[in-house]
């Protein structure tokens, strides 16, 4: 897929993928050489890396009609350092299906991602991941007015989750 054609298609509403788990539409909001950023009807904002899109079409959807203010996008150089700027943030990678994984981003290096996951650190060679994006997972219940995903004081571990994962990362490189 040429980059030129993708840059025409920004700020409009588009499908990735035709069907399955890791079908996604939104609104193209970014495209670098490795990765594109969509932004969802909700507010997610999810990064794709470009090696895994099969199919793109431009959709007949009003997206200024439809979609949320534009949120801040933050970009990277590649897909690797978009991973870094994930860092102690929750996410989600993978859109769904069996490869679809949730937790804490600890870090990036070697061509690996450093994600722990109910106490368990999992390491995901990077060419795997097809997306990530930010999940809510500090929200007390009853705040229903905080949804969106774009919160970072929502998104981010706390002082004492982040002291927890450093500690099982220590002992994670003893072994």
């Amino acid at each position: 897929m040429s980059l030129n054609y993708l840059g025409t298609l920004i700020g409009t509403e588009v499908k990735v993928n035709r069907g399955g788990p890791d079908s996604i539409v939104g609104r193209l909001v970014v495209v670098h050489h490795d990765y594109l950023v969509l932004q969802l009807k909700d507010g997610t904002t999810v990064y794709i890396q470009l090696q895994h899109i099969k199919s793109l079409s431009a959709t007949n959807g009003n997206v200024s009609r439809s979609y949320k203010t534009t949120a801040r996008v933050d970009q990277a150089h590649n897909f690797e350092g978009v991973l870094s700027q994930f860092k102690y943030t929750f996410v989600q990678i993978n859109r769904g299906g069996p490869e679809k994984i949730e937790g804490v981003v600890v870090e990036t290096w070697d061509n690996n991602l450093l994600l722990v996951v109910n106490n368990e650190i999992v390491r995901i060679p990077i060419f795997h991941i097809k997306s990530i994006n930010a999940i809510n997972k500090n929200n007390s219940g009853g705040n229903k007015s905080n949804k969106s995903n774009k919160s970072n004081k929502s998104n981010k571990a706390t002082a004492a989750q982040i002291v927890a994962i450093k500690l099982l990362l220590k002992k994670y490189r003893t072994r």
